[in-house]
């Protein structure tokens, strides 16, 4: 550990562990802060842009880590939507979608958050030579490790994804679910307030893709008709929000 690391860890060893000894308890925006601080801190300069990790654990001591117990799922998902939301800001780069784990760890003193963060591939596996993923000012893509045995049809579907007439971003398909919506934990991931957190799935059945709405707060069309379910075809349009979402197949 170089001397500026040895310095940093001091000041914050000195700075929270009062927070433990006077027994106040740790909020969710100090955890933010340091995902910030540890993002900034493992950043790496290639010819692609500024990566950052997207893999995130956060050690606390068990009676800290017991406060969040309750809702821990959802705080690591708003954490993982935060990560977005300041590499979008920063205009910084990540090579799989991000991830957020609040651990029990009672080697981590009372007060404290020490923090991990790595860059991983879908899998969790860390990655030596990062390769960025699709991103603009309003879309985010991330591929999951696809399932053999996808039909050719499937193989050859894809969207194109624009928010408030932004240029297009494709998406690829051929998995069996795709999520869409502005939660982290989606396949398509988008910056539009007027979409839920789980907006809309696509799923594909018997060879074909249908689109399904998952009860979203403004609900989603198809060619300008209100949907909950429907079977797509090629340049059928679909909006949730601000987005337009068309769906096609390759010749």
């Amino acid at each position: 550990m170089g001397i500026l690391s040895r310095v940093e860890s001091f000041l914050e060893r000195f700075l929270e562990a009062p927070a433990g000894r006077l027994g106040a308890s740790i909020q969710p925006v100090s955890l933010a802060k340091r995902i910030e601080r540890a993002m900034d801190t493992n950043k790496t300069y290639r010819d692609s842009g500024v990566i950052v990790p997207n893999q995130y654990d956060l050690h606390l001591h068990p009676s800290d880590f017991a406060a969040f117990a309750s809702y821990r799922s959802s705080l690591e998902d708003d954490l993982a939507h935060g990560v977005l939301a300041r590499v979008r800001h920063e205009r910084y780069t990540l090579v799989a979608r991000p991830r957020v784990e609040i651990i029990s760890d009672p080697d981590t003193r009372r007060g404290e958050i020490r923090v991990a963060a790595n860059v991983v591939d879908e899998r969790g596996e860390k990655v030596p030579e990062a390769t960025p993923m699709p991103l603009n000012s309003d879309t985010m893509i991330f591929d999951r490790p696809q399932a053999g045995g996808s039909p050719d049809s499937a193989r050859r579907a894809y969207l194109l994804v624009s928010t408030r007439g932004s240029r297009p971003v494709q998406f690829d398909l051929g998995g069996p679910l795709i999520g869409l919506g502005r939660a982290s934990d989606n396949d398509v991931i988008v910056d539009d307030p007027m979409v839920s957190r789980h907006h809309c799935q696509l799923k594909l059945q018997h060879g074909a893709y249908s689109f399904a709405d998952l009860g979203s707060r403004n609900g989603s069309t198809v060619n300008g008709q209100t949907v909950s379910q429907i079977a797509l075809g090629p340049g059928d349009v679909i909006r949730i929000g601000d987005t337009e979402i068309e769906f096609q197949v390759r010749v």
